[in-house]
This record gives C-alpha cells, sequence and structure tokens, in this order.
C-alpha cells in the first residue's frame, strides 16, 4: 500500500503493475476498491504515515490538525483529532512507535522564535497524553523525525534550519545530551536536515539535506557511522529503506533518485541511478533541472520496489531491471473540466491549474498528462496559463477543446495540444460541443467554433452560464443569470433567436444537458432540475418542473442522460448526485458525499452492454469517479 497527500485527502492505493487487476471483477485483484480517498481534513493536508500495525494512519493538516484514523475498517472512522497540536502550525512530519502506541508530530512553532509553544510532540494516540518533552530547533521549526522500532525506545529530530539533529530516549522522551561526540548532532554542514529514518531492525538511522550528503549513524546512540557527500548535484529530499535494510533510496532536487547499497561494516556505496526527471522529458538531456522535475519524496513499496513523487505531482515507480519507469499520473487541483472522447475509448479532464489529462475510458486509468504545444521543458504540464473553464470533444475530428481563463480556445486533435490557439477576448464560462461545431459561454456573449475558426463574438442581453448543442449543429441551447433558456437556431457563422422558454426556474441556470434523441433537455439551477419536451407535438412543454426535482441545496453544476435516456443524473455544489426518472418522477436515487467540495462533471460512458450504466464523475476534490449504477437503477425504477 502507498500512501500520499493530494489537496486536502489522503490517497492510500494498491500499487499494481498492470492496471487490468484493477478491474473490480477480477478475481486477481486483492481489493473491490484499490484506492481510497480519505476526506477528514479541512484544509490542506501535509503529512500521512500508516502504522506499523497497518490498522490505522496517521495525518496532520497545514492547521495543526493531527487525525488518526482505522485503516481496516470500510467506515474509517477516526479514533482520535488534536487540533492546532502545535499552536496551529502546519505538521510536516508524523512517525509510529514499534509497538503502534505513541506517536511523534513535528513542525513549525506558530511565530518562529517570537512564540513560546512546542515545534514537536509525542504522546500516546489512544488518550492524547504527552510521554515527554522533544528539545526545540533553531526558529522553531522541524522538518522531519523518527522513532526507533524497537525497544529500548529512541526517536529522532531534525532542524529545518539550524542542520542539527537532537536525540531522545524513553518514555518519558528526554534528549540525550552529547560526550565525546555522541549523540553526532552536527554531522550536516551547512542548511536543513530534510529527512532522517530509522532502518527497519532499529540498528541504523540516515540523514539527508541541503548539504547533498547522506549520514549514517549507529541506531541505539546515535553515534556517527559514515558518510557520502555531493552525492547529488541539488538539494537531497528524502530518504527511504527497503524491507530487509539492505538499501537506501534518495530523492533529490537534480531529477534523479539513487540506491545504495548499505555494508555489514556502516559504508554506503551506490548502486543505481534513476534519471527520473529526464525519463519524463521522453529521455531528452537537459542542463538545468525542469522545475517540475524535482524528486522531492521517496519510499519502497512491497519491499522492495522503489517509488518517487516529483514537484509536478506525478509518481514515478523505478524499475529494478532495466524496463522502463510507469508513471502514475492524475489531477491535484480541483477538476473544472469534464469531455468524452468514444472513437478513441479515452476521455479528458482539465483542472484549475491549467493542467489536461488523458484517462481510459474502459478501466478508467489515467494515461498521460497532455502536453502544452509550446514545449514542456519545465515539465509543468500547464496547458492553460490560467484556470481551465470547460473541455469539449468534437465527434467528427476526435479533437478536443479546452477552454481557460487564459481567455484562450486550445484544440487537441486525438489528444495532441496543436499550437493554433482561438483568443476569446472574453473570460469563458463553459463550452459545449455537437458533431462538428462548439459553443463557448463567456462573460460578455458567446462564441461559435469550428475546427481551425471561430465566429465574432456575439452579445447577448444577459450572462451565460450554460450551453449545450443537439447533435446536428442545428439548434444551441443557452441558460443564464435571467433565469431563462434561450433556444437559437444556427445560421452559418451567427446564432438566431426562435424561442425564450420563460418562468421555468427561480433561479440563474448553471447546468444543461439534452437527451440522445434530442426530444428533452434538462436543465438545472441553485436547486431544482427541470425537463422540456422540445418534440414537434408537445414543443417546450414542461416534463418535470420547478418545485419537483429539487432536493440539491447547493446549484446544480452539471447534468447527463444515459445512453438510452431512460435516466438523468445531476451533479451539484452540495457534493451530491441524484438520479431521476422521468417516467417515476417521485423516485430518485442520492449519492451524497460523491466529491468534497462541489461535483463539476458528469458523463456516462458510451459503448457499454445495453441495460448497463456507467458513469464518471469529478470534482472539486481532484478525484475522477467511476461508478457502475446498473443495479442501483435497476432497484429502484425497475
Amino acid at each position: 500500500m502507498l500512501a500520499y497527500l493530494s489537496g486536502k485527502q489522503i490517497v492510500v492505493r494498491n500499487l499494481l503493475t498492470d492496471a487490468a487487476v484493477w478491474m473490480p471483477d477480477n478475481p486477481a485483484s486483492p481489493s473491490h476498491l484499490p484506492v481510497l480517498v480519505y476526506r477528514g481534513h479541512n484544509y490542506k493536508a501535509t503529512a500521512v504515515r500508516i502504522s506499523p500495525s497497518g490498522a490505522y494512519v496517521a495525518s496532520g493538516d497545514e492547521r495543526g490538525t493531527l487525525r488518526v484514523w482505522a485503516l481496516d475498517q470500510e467506515e474509517h472512522l477516526c479514533k482520535y483529532e488534536a487540533t492546532h497540536l502545535l499552536a496551529g502550525a502546519s505538521v510536516t512530519d508524523v512517525a509510529w512507535d514499534g509497538e503502534s502506541k505513541r506517536i511523534a508530530a513535528c513542525g513549525a512553532r506558530a511565530g518562529g522564535e517570537s512564540r513560546v509553544g512546542d515545534c514537536a510532540k509525542v504522546f500516546s494516540w489512544d488518550t492524547g497524553v504527552t510521554v515527554g518533552q522533544l528539545s526545540q530547533h533553531l526558529k522553531g521549526r522541524i522538518s522531519s523525525l523518527a522513532f526507533k522500532p524497537q525497544r529500548p525506545m529512541r526517536l529522532v529530530t531534525a532542524g529545518k534550519d539550524d542542520h542539527a539533529l537532537r536525540f531522545h530516549q524513553g518514555p518519558p522522551f528526554q534528549r540525550v545530551p552529547p560526550e565525546n561526540g555522541v549523540p553526532a548532532e552536527a554531522c550536516h554542514v551547512k542548511g536543513g536536515i530534510h529527512a532522517v529514518r530509522y532502518s527497519h531492525s532499529g540498528a541504523w538511522i540516515v540523514s539527508v539535506g541541503s548539504d547533498r550528503a547522506i549520514v549514517l549513524y549507529e541506531g541505539k546512540t546515535l553515534a556517527f557511522q559514515s558518510k557520502l557527500e555531493h552525492v547529488h548535484d541539488a538539494t537531497i529530499y528524502d530518504v527511504a529503506w527497503s524491507a530487509d535494510d539492505s538499501t537506501i533510496l534518495t530523492a533529490s532536487g537534480d531529477g534523479t533518485c539513487q540506491q545504495f547499497a548499505v555494508h555489514a561494516d556502516g559504508t554506503l556505496s551506490s548502486t543505481r541511478v534513476w534519471k527520473v526527471a529526464e525519463f519524463q522529458l521522453g529521455g531528452r538531456p537537459f542542463k538545468k533541472v525542469p522545475v517540475g522535475g524535482n524528486q522531492v519524496g521517496c519510499a519502497y513499496v512491497a519491499g522492495n520496489v522503489p517509488v518517487s513523487v516529483s514537484l509536478n505531482g506525478q509518481i514515478a515507480v523505478l524499475p529494478l531491471d532495466e524496463g522502463n519507469m510507469k508513471i502514475l499520473t492524475g489531477h491535484d487541483a480541483p477538476i473544472a473540466g469534464l469531455a468524452v472522447d468514444a472513437a478513441r475509448n479515452v476521455f479528458y479532464t482539465g483542472d484549475t491549474d491549467g493542467i489536461l489529462c488523458e484517462w481510459d475510458l474502459v478501466t478508467g486509468q489515467p494515461q498521460r498528462r497532455l502536453e502544452p504545444a509550446e514545449g514542456n521543458e519545465d515539465l509543468t504540464y500547464v496547458t492553460h496559463t490560467g484556470a481551465i473553464a470547460g473541455l469539449a470533444c468534437l465527434p467528427e475530428s476526435s479533437t478536443l477543446l479546452s477552454v481557460g481563463w487564459d481567455d484562450k480556445v486550445r484544440m487537441a486533435p486525438n489528444g495532441v495540444v496543436g499550437m493554433a490557439t482561438i483568443e476569446i477576448g472574453a473570460q469563458p464560462s463553459s463550452i459545449a460541443s455537437g458533431k462538428a461545431l462548439a459553443v463557448v459561454c463567456t462573460v460578455q456573449g458567446l462564441l461559435l467554433v469550428r475546427t481551425g475558426q471561430a465566429s465574432t463574438l456575439m452579445a447577448i442581453p444577459y450572462e451565460a452560464h450554460a450551453v449545450c448543442v443537439d447533435a446536428h449543429d442545428q439548434m444551441v441551447y443557452v441558460g443564464g443569470n435571467d433565469c431563462n433558456v434561450h433556444v437559437y437556431a444556427v445560421d452559418g457563422d451567427t446564432l438566431k433567436e426562435v424561442h425564450v422558454i420563460e418562468n421555468g426556474h427561480l433561479k440563474p441556470i448553471h447546468a444543461l444537458s439534452l437527451s440522445h434523441d434530442g426530444t428533452k433537455l434538462a436543465a438545472g439551477d441553485g436547486r431544482d432540475v427541470c425537463v422540456w419536451d422540445l418534440s414537434a407535438a408537445n414543443k417546450y412543454a414542461a416534463v418535470v418542473a420547478k418545485g419537483r426535482w429539487c432536493f440539491h441545496v447547493q446549484k446544480v453544476t452539471c447534468l447527463a442522460w444515459s445512453l438510452d435516456d431512460a435516466v438523468l443524473v445531476s451533479g451539484g455544489a452540495d457534493d451530491s448526485l441524484y438520479v431521476w426518472n422521468v417516467q417515476q418522477k417521485m423516485k430518485r436515487i442520492h449519492y451524497p458525499y460523491a466529491h468534497r467540495g462541489g461535483v463539476t462533471g458528469v458523463e456516462f460512458v458510451p459503448n457499454v452492454t445495453a441495460g448497463t450504466y456507467r458513469m464518471i464523475s469529478v470534482g472539486a476534490d481532484a478525484v475522477v469517479h467511476v461508478w457502475d449504477l446498473t443495479q442501483h437503477i435497476q432497484e429502484k425504477f425497475s
């Protein structure tokens, strides 16, 4: 199991090399759902550590809250919570003792040197009782700490500014003062110590820091054993031990990870170098390290499989043989756009950092991040310099269109971002497409986009929030802050208003979706989901009027019809998903807490077996969910 941080979430995933094994119906899969996203923190998570027993996880956030929660229960209940553990300062590292009874947490003392308080604490997690007094560091900042896994218990803390270690014994834990150079607290010469780790046997301690050195100590006394200097060309940010303590792994700002053999006499020797940043660049060497290629964390999974994380948020599974690295990618910022390309069996997502990702439509696994046309030499993958506001796919040409707050439309035929961009001239709010036509809503009007060209911006007397286009590129439906749905006919490079659905909503409209047969239009506002009949026999009559489907407590942000138009799904800023059926208006299926921070996109998966309802949803929590609603829909709506 690999645990890491993503925004406010803690992610614990079963790290398997074959994505196909993750399919729920595969008997080889060790878990029905191989990825757990824990959402118990209210602020950005900064530290996580699984207990040696594997039963609990301790995690901390930037406001100093530490939570201990169950990993081996389906509910993942919180067993202990300490708010303002370090006077409200960020928790930078967490460590468990070998008995899974005591926790040590460190960070920065609130206010630095000017305030009185602790920058590290050790306590019994089940009672919250402090079990000792840990030594303080310069400016009240500690970057890392480590527990000795066995008795006699020892605890080491590392300073972020004073490049010094502090050695403690207990419980209750008290500092062991140096005598004749033991404990060896000052083996690093400058900068800060970024990581200190005990070996699993407790025989060794290793520390790394800004001076690009690796220092090995004796585990019981912190006596100096050996030192390797300048092993990297930049700061070493993290270090990890293999399960048998025979090797250590380092991650550095020079874009590489190294593996070192630990010999019986306490000396170290380099055995392997992985050029992770160079691999992410496609094998191209570089003179200056790409900022996104800095390796800032590392760990061993399954005992001896090395893993590292880059500053750009991508996780690299490092090969032990001559094979290629495997890059695990995704989003680390709220997802604001979702589009499906059924012809290529992929779907795309875009986030508020301007990053686009391509996913496999069958397995739901991320395939890659799209590279910007201007180049990706910094390895940040920023396609839009502002937040992405929406995505749409043109089925006729398999072209992805993305709009962002840099006031541009970018086109990506077959998932390759082209140099040609369209200047919108106004901030976009949403985009929708038909067959070969896309319409962009902006704060100043509407824009028609076809492959390679765009119309002039058309001013409208209201502010448009949502838009949808029919499958034949003939009709456009727009909802806005005037609480009406405006119906337009496409006339060349302009739109001609042919009807207005008035008095159907009491609040501004934020979501629209047209059924696949073109006979029903769903609209969502600040509370209601309404459905309108577009058939010639009963034009624009209300199938579901306001006040009927009104269970969202915040605005409806997205809508999607199933492939057979039997059910409608709505997602809202209230974190909820609702499934509706126009034939049985009194029934509904509710999925609360689907996405923390709100649902931002939902689409049904095409090319599935008839009678099967598979769905994709994305949200402000940077998470992509793949749903199988078949059983629930059959049970509820027969």
